[in-house]
């Protein structure tokens, strides 16, 4: 029973391996990723599209706070005119159907049951 004592303390002290400050650690007993550097990261973004002498441009903003540091991002571009007639309609039929089904929902209790509506309404 002392052999396989003394294997394990051998193989326990091969493992131990020497630091900077003098103390000895086991690399088994690291976390295999890096602590946290922060607890608090936030992130802004914002984009504009706006006309100007007949061209759509677009500008979009970031900043954030990430590992200690601020860091914050701007580009500009143009944009083609039926590419925002397509992403503005989408947007607004997008909106219309939430306003439609919230006022559904408000609107139920009050409306009488009626026979010839569709129940997938």
């Amino acid at each position: 029973m002392s052999r396989e004592l003394d294997k394990v303390r051998k193989s326990a002290d091969d493992a131990l391996v020497p630091r900077e400050d003098g103390s000895l650690t086991d690399p088994r007993s690291t976390p295999a990723w890096p602590p946290p550097a922060g607890f608090f990261s936030f992130r802004y973004s914002s984009t504009e599209i706006f006309s100007e002498g007949g061209n759509l441009h677009v500008k979009m903003r970031e900043t954030r706070f990430e590992d200690g540091r601020l860091k914050s991002e701007e580009c500009e571009g143009t944009l083609d005119r039926q590419a925002y007639n397509r992403m503005m309609s989408e947007a607004q039929g997008y909106f219309l159907n939430q306003v439609a089904g919230f006022t559904r929902l408000l609107l139920a209790p009050l409306l009488p049951p009626s026979r010839d509506r569709r129940h997938d309404e």
